[in-house]
């Protein structure tokens, strides 16, 4: 019989999650959507309640709260405050640190960052978005050397600027497979982004000369100040190409010496790539997979099989615990209640099959949780580190 490794005593570092909106929803639809990557407006409205994630999150809420059905508990969550919800759901998760994605959701929607530290309890780290950082320069500038010289400024001093490395998100725009292009190609894929900005207003980065070649500033810059960079893979919305959302595309920038001081954060677990993802992990020094709790949404037995193929072949220094959770609160309390549990079963079979002893399984445990990220974002109060 497989004994539970008892992981309640570790806080996590929410090792990659996002803002949480100050204005939180109220009505059922607008709730119900927040749980599926779908545009579709019946998979929006009905088939999410149909998935074993949204099921198991309802009837974890229900207990929490005291409450009964959906209603009850969106009537539980209008009874508190945005940041009454914080202080009560991180307090019961003994959430300690978080790693904040500032892209997404909108900074105007998004919770003040001191009164979500103060809400929160938790360490807080930021990063910046490399595309929308990108995007937003592209509009700025109309010639391609302003460009190249905002984007070197941007990335030239990150954590002088509050900011602890870089998320990519090339997989929604042109993929992972991330090349070097001639100054002809960037320049001519910047004549196409600026044509889009003129007729539109604004840029979707689309054109993978530009992407790539910007992108490689970053990692450069990412290099020499010794930054984690995280690389959304596979799982998300419709928008990304699964096919070209595979973390073995990122095999250039792995093998590349220049980068070899940039740690490469795989995220969501990679799935369903998470074979692939572990296995990067397990061969290159730079290379780190981050288990994700909330997001994918998940049935337990589907994390569980994610965790034990990442446990199972990565060094346990290379594993780093996260929920992806965004714009509510909620979503960063299941996955560190979920993700102690799972973490927990798949060392207790470690253990049975003799692989680990119980300290050892404790022990990995405390890394992946928490003193992986400690280490990697420089983590240093809060009771984290």
């Amino acid at each position: 019989m497989t004994n539970l490794v008892d992981l309640t005593d570790v806080p996590v570092v929410d090792n990659h999650c996002h803002a949480i909106e100050a204005l939180q929803p109220v009505g059922l639809a607008e709730w119900r959507a927040l749980f599926t990557e779908s545009p579709d407006p019946g998979m929006r409205a009905k088939d999410v309640v149909e998935t074993a994630f949204y099921r198991r999150l309802t009837r974890s809420l229900e207990e929490f709260f005291g409450v009964s059905g959906e209603d009850g508990v969106l009537r539980a969550r209008a009874s508190h405050s945005t940041a009454e919800l914080v202080a009560k759901l991180f307090d019961d998760a003994s959430i300690a640190g978080v790693v904040i994605d500032t892209g997404y959701p909108a900074p105007e929607k998004a919770m003040d960052a001191t009164e979500f530290a103060l809400a929160s309890g938790a360490e807080y780290a930021a990063l910046i978005r490399l595309e929308v950082e990108f995007q937003r320069l592209i509009v700025a500038h109309g010639r391609y050397d302003d460009l190249v010289a905002s984007v070197r400024e941007l990335v030239s001093d990150v954590r002088g600027t509050g900011f602890a490395g870089f998320k990519s998100i090339a997989a929604y725009r042109t993929g992972l497979a991330i090349e070097r292009w001639s100054d002809e190609d960037a320049h001519a894929a910047y004549a196409q982004a600026r044509v889009e900005v003129d007729s539109t207003g604004s840029v979707r980065l689309g054109y993978k000369p530009l992407l790539d070649t910007l992108l490689h500033l970053a990692f450069e810059a990412a290099a020499v100040q010794e930054l984690p960079v995280q690389f959304h893979v596979g799982y998300g919305d419709p928008d990304v190409d699964l096919r070209r959302a595979s973390p073995l595309e990122l095999r250039s920038i792995l093998e590349d010496s220049a980068y070899r001081s940039m740690p490469v954060v795989l995220l969501h677990g990679c799935w369903p790539y998470v074979r692939e993802g572990a296995y990067l992990a397990s061969v290159y020094g730079n290379a780190y997979l981050d288990l994700s709790f909330a997001i994918p949404f998940l049935s337990i037995g589907e994390m569980t099989s994610m965790t034990r193929a990442a446990l199972a072949v990565a060094p346990f220094t290379k594993l780093m615990y996260s929920s992806d959770g965004s714009r509510v609160p909620e979503l960063n309390w299941i996955a560190a209640k979920d993700g102690r549990k799972v973490i927990g079963s798949v060392l207790g079979e470690l253990v049975s099959d003799g692989d680990l002893d119980a300290g050892q399984a404790h022990r990995a445990g405390e890394q992946v949780l928490r003193d992986n990220a400690v280490k990697l974002y420089g983590f240093r109060s809060n009771g984290v580190s």
